[in-house]
């Protein structure tokens, strides 16, 4: 190929010159569209939840209200809280959902409607989360009451007072006692777990591993997967050393306390003990 000296350095550099320019030129609306992409699709994707934030003002902050609203509703309802901890979630979550709501206003009819069909489970368990949480609470309140008088109480009362714990503490109690119970005065049920509960109320003395002996042969026959064997008083060695080794829950005076405090929830103020200890 024959060169043309200068003029073919010239257009060399004009060609070289253009391939520059054309990437430049190419990346442009790459860029462009690649901003103007980040911004659409923050129409399905979130950003930070912007607490202190008097509004919502995207559908992308709207997302993000969504995440941390379903997180709180989580953690408030589903873990063990203090009193400050609860206060602090219950004051985010009206503050979120008063933002959406009024961030709904301004949509048209089929993008509010979406919002409130989002919305709508999560008011659901908010709800259903305050109905159990105020139902532990009254249950707690009572079994602490009842915690109080142990020491007046009659047998029949202990038991009613055991079931009132248990059921503070999530499971379903089914209240059994009489003649013919075979030791069984409660049942009770909690995530597939089947027990059952035998209360003993005893103004003196300790219970040994005879008893529990008799305990296991009822857990055995009722097909239970566990028992709890509770009592005002405490267990000997030998019933400690019979427990640990078969499906038997030992729940003597000072563990019925931390139940009643469990129950509570943190931060509850405990109590003195029992006259009865």
């Amino acid at each position: 190929m024959e060169c043309l000296g200068p003029r073919c350095a010239a257009m060399l550099l004009d060609w070289l010159k253009n391939q520059r320019d054309g990437i430049g030129e190419a990346s442009k609306p790459a860029a462009s569209a690649s901003a103007s992409g980040g911004r659409q699709g923050l129409l399905w994707s979130s950003v930070a939840y912007q607490e202190d934030s008097p509004a919502i003002r995207s559908e992308s902050e709207l997302a993000g209200a969504i995440e941390h609203l379903q997180y709180a509703v989580f953690r408030r309802y589903q873990n063990q809280l203090t009193k400050a901890e609860r206060a602090r979630l219950d004051n985010t979550i009206q503050n979120a959902l008063f933002k959406i709501d009024r961030y709904a206003e301004r949509l048209d009819e089929a993008e509010r409607a979406r919002v409130e069909a989002d919305c709508r489970g999560l008011r659901d368990q908010v709800r259903e989360g305050r109905e159990h949480a105020d139902k532990m609470r009254l249950q707690g309140k009572r079994a602490e009451l009842k915690l109080s008088q142990l020491a007046s109480l009659t047998p029949e009362g202990f038991e009613e007072f055991v079931g009132e714990v248990f059921e503070a503490l999530g499971f379903e109690v089914e209240h059994v006692g009489g003649t013919g119970d075979q030791g069984v005065d409660l049942k009770v049920r909690r995530a597939g777990l089947i027990g059952i509960v035998q209360c003993k109320y005893f103004s003196r003395g300790v219970v040994g591993s005879p008893e529990l002996q008799k305990f296991l042969g009822t857990i055995h026959h009722t097909r239970s997967h566990k028992g709890f064997f509770v009592t005002t008083r405490t267990f000997s060695l030998a019933a400690d050393k019979f427990a640990a080794e078969h499906p038997i829950e030992l729940i003597d005076g000072p563990r019925l306390v931390e139940l009643v405090q469990e129950a509570m929830g943190p931060g509850a103020r405990k109590e003195p003990e029992p006259a009865w200890f």
